[in-house]
């Protein structure tokens, strides 16, 4: 684990066994949390966000985006009188103290509307991380800063850089080094 340019901007190899002590150290000292970890589908963004949930004492919320977006759409849909505490028990998910937002990108159906929603949510959990010095967040993402940009916004990703440590992660999907390929 190695700045690269400044303080938040990180690059992640998957072989370097200090990221994970790297994050406990900053719980430890109190530092500010909150990590986006952006790479290839398979390159264990995932895998590292839920160490890091194991080795805090915090409570985590875990938000896997097709299955949260997923939720919000049959509410949106629904006819049932509590609708709206429903829609607004998931919004107020992006007030939890400790957030891992998992995914982000993998909206299904990836519609303006529900970039539109994540960018809302996102900016919901940048209103809460600035008012709660405490919060820990950590989003993982196979979109780069641009595909960020373009899908939520540019205003989103600034504050995403305002705040978050950016873990580029350099390494190709476990999957793919598994497969056999078998030809003529």
């Amino acid at each position: 684990f190695f700045n690269l340019g400044g303080p938040h901007l990180a690059i992640y190899e998957k072989n370097n066994p200090n990221i994970l002590k790297h994050i406990e150290n900053s719980i430890k000292k109190g530092e500010p949390f909150h990590y986006l970890f952006t790479g290839v589908v398979g390159c264990g963004k995932t895998h590292l966000a839920r160490k890091v949930t194991i080795v805090t004492s915090e409570m985590w919320e875990a938000v896997k985006v097709i299955n949260f977006y997923k939720k919000y759409v049959s509410l949106m849909g629904s006819d049932y009188a509590d609708k709206w505490s429903g829609i607004k028990s998931l919004d107020n998910i992006s007030k939890s103290e400790c957030l891992v937002i998992d995914d982000l990108g993998d909206e299904k159906p990836s519609t303006e509307a529900a970039r539109d929603y994540f960018a809302g949510f996102l900016e919901s959990r940048y209103e809460y991380i600035c008012k709660n010095k405490n919060s820990r967040t950590i989003i993982t993402t196979n979109y780069n800063a641009d595909k960020i940009k373009k899908a939520y916004g540019s205003r989103v990703y600034d504050r995403i850089q305002e705040h978050f440590v950016i873990c580029k992660f350099k390494a190709e999907s476990f999957r793919a080094k598994n497969r056999t390929v078998i030809s003529q």
